[in-house]
């Protein structure tokens, strides 16, 4: 059962075809069914299903005094019962506005925001929304990108508050970026080139160091290295640690005309579908990268020692062991370093594929 079907169930909506109207039974309210409606009633039964938001805690149109004349709000929901202290504003547009109208509503619900004090953010059209975490201070306004807004129940608040830490420390890096790193880079692609090496940088030293103090001590000790090399634990590590970084980055590498579903979770996970798509497609040129500077032609062998510093015997155990204890790192490392370059540029290359692909399926 879809969220409509169940409220009109629930007798929390009622739609009159005949005078195409829909009744708001919390709210005691009927508006015209139009297309902006719409989307305010699909956003309205997620806040009340899928956020599971007090219907007590909802209204519509609330008025923002704004100059000498009032605005209104199209959906606000507060922090508490007696509707006191705004806690997220919801700014709806109808869906398939195109990319300056919706930059406009977010404009519109910042400027709401002046006025209410409200911690959150939310505009939505649809299939396209935007999510803002806002901080009020004594040196002015920070808002922050989020991916989504909190749910009300207090288990998902505490997963939600780990989440919304590390997308404000992300945001921070992001517009330091923007701010100091983008504007002296002329090309736009060479600004977003260097951006996305950061990202898998960082992701392959993480990734590297993993793999070296956890994984690799535990197949030594479990004899994996008997059946596998060095290299499987590197693809394994590498492998993560790429699509880590494009899931990072899915924003920027996965259109949203790709993006086909109405609902936020449903989106959510059409979304990281592409990311798993956009992996594999970024895997296959770092793979033939990585056997062309590191493949080699004997077997493996688990006790050689005699060609343990030559290049060819790279993934060899022996070669592993002729690093110190806290540098066993660089055995993974080092080829993360090698494929740096193929994994930033064929991400680039991808993102430009699924635009390619977006505009003419």
């Amino acid at each position: 059962m879809n969220l409509l079907s169940k409220a009109q169930a629930e007798g929390i909506i009622h739609i009159n075809t005949a005078q195409n109207t829909v009744y708001y039974a919390p709210l005691d309210i009927s508006l015209p069914l139009n297309p902006e409606e719409q989307i305010r009633m699909q956003v309205y039964l997620e806040v009340l299903y899928t956020y599971r938001y007090p219907a007590k805690r909802v209204v519509f149109e609330h008025p923002v005094k704004m100059g000498s004349s009032y605005k209104r709000v199209d959906i606000l929901i507060f922090a508490d019962d007696l509707k006191q202290n705004p806690f997220i504003i919801i700014e709806c547009k109808k869906a398939g506005v195109g990319e300056t109208t919706f930059d406009e509503a977010i404009e519109q619900a910042f400027s709401y925001d002046n006025h209410l004090y409200a911690q959150y953010i939310w505009i939505t059209s649809g299939a396209k929304n935007a999510f803002f975490k806002s901080e009020h201070s004594k040196s002015g306004r920070k808002r922050y990108t989020l991916s989504d807004i909190p749910k009300f129940s207090w288990k998902d608040k505490i997963w939600y508050k780990v989440l919304e830490g590390i997308q404000i420390g992300w945001g921070f890096f992001k517009d330091v970026y923007e701010e100091f790193v983008a504007p002296t880079l002329k090309a736009k692609w060479f600004a977003r080139l260097l951006f996305f090496g950061v990202i898998f940088l960082l992701c392959n030293y993480g990734a590297s160091w993993a793999n070296a103090q956890w994984l690799t001590p535990y197949a030594i000790k479990s004899k994996w290295l008997l059946k596998i090399t060095f290299e499987h634990l590197f693809w394994i590590s590498g492998g993560i640690a790429t699509l880590i970084a494009i899931w990072i980055l899915r924003h920027s590498v996965i259109p949203d005309d790709l993006i086909t579903a109405s609902k936020s979770v449903e989106k959510a996970k059409q979304r990281n579908n592409w990311v798993f798509i956009a992996t594999l497609l970024v895997l296959i040129p770092v793979y033939l990268s990585l056997k062309f500077f590191f493949d080699y032609d004997t077997k493996y062998c688990y006790k050689c020692t005699p060609c343990s510093l030559e290049w060819r015997c790279w993934w060899s155990f022996a070669h592993f062991k002729t690093y110190a204890k806290d540098a066993r790192f660089w055995e993974y490392l080092t080829p993360s370093f090698v494929i740096l370059g193929v994994q930033t540029i064929a991400t680039l290359l991808v993102g430009w594929l699924l635009k390619g692909y977006a505009a003419i399926r």
